[in-house]
């Protein structure tokens, strides 16, 4: 279990150390059950019909639904097992998407890591670690995804360019926009089918950007996966006292 993910279940632990159960409805595998922690404010409500759950209350509202040989009745997927967000998320009725956010400090660290990679591997031009701190690192843009994003795709820092002829002709290194314009000049009216390449020869830019995953569940999701574990725990240690 990552850290946040510990705090969060600290959190709900200290909110329901006091709470009281009731049974709005049981019929099978039809059931309402609320849960009221008055010292801390908070309610929690789990529902059940066949191959779904309900989890909802003071940090949202939740719906699973998961079809298979064991998840007719929902408690019996979720009894006894360790609290899994990450894996859970995908069985919402509304999808992963529903519960996930930006989170700022992983596209920091996406950043750093791209950066300390080019520097260990000498690929780095001179000064690019205080460069990208004061022009992305030290950015508001960073605040969002979209606009963190565009930062990092158009960023550039010491990036040079050559084009190269198939008649062994070359324009040297020189920005991206030169390389176009060499071939322009160099061979626009030449009819003898010359063929150009543009490459990128040195400097340093983010071009594995697509592959990152800047997102993380947000904080209300993961506090009822660890609701709903508990309010299982807690209906079964109610029916065996019934039994009993």
């Amino acid at each position: 279990m990552s850290a946040d993910y510990s705090k969060i279940a600290r959190h709900f632990a200290s909110d329901f150390t006091e709470a009281t159960m009731t049974v709005q409805r049981e019929d099978g595998l039809f059931r309402h059950i609320e849960f009221s922690a008055p010292k801390s404010m908070n309610r929690l409500i789990v529902v059940t019909w066949p191959y779904n759950l309900l989890v909802a209350g003071s940090h949202g509202s939740y719906h699973f639904e998961r079809y298979g040989n064991d998840t007719e009745d929902m408690f019996d997927w979720l009894r006894g097992i360790r609290v899994d967000p990450d894996r859970w998320a995908s069985k919402l009725v509304n999808g992963r998407d529903s519960v996930s956010e930006y989170d700022r400090s992983q596209m920091v660290d996406e950043i750093n890591g791209r950066v300390a990679d080019a520097i260990e591997n000498d690929w780095a031009p001179k000064g690019l670690e205080g460069a990208v701190r004061e022009d992305i690192l030290g950015s508001h843009l960073l605040e969002t995804k979209d606009t963190a994003f565009q930062l990092v795709s158009e960023y550039e820092y010491g990036v040079k360019h050559r084009a190269t002829c198939s008649c062994g002709e070359n324009s040297g290194d020189v920005s991206h926009a030169d390389a176009i314009m060499w071939d322009v000049r160099k061979h626009k009216a030449d009819g003898n089918g010359h063929k150009i390449s543009i490459r990128q020869t040195a400097g340093f830019d983010f071009d594995d950007f697509t592959e990152w995953d800047v997102d993380k569940l947000n904080y209300h999701f993961v506090y009822q996966c660890h609701a709903a574990v508990w309010a299982i725990g807690q209906y079964d240690a109610a029916r065996k006292q019934v039994a009993a």
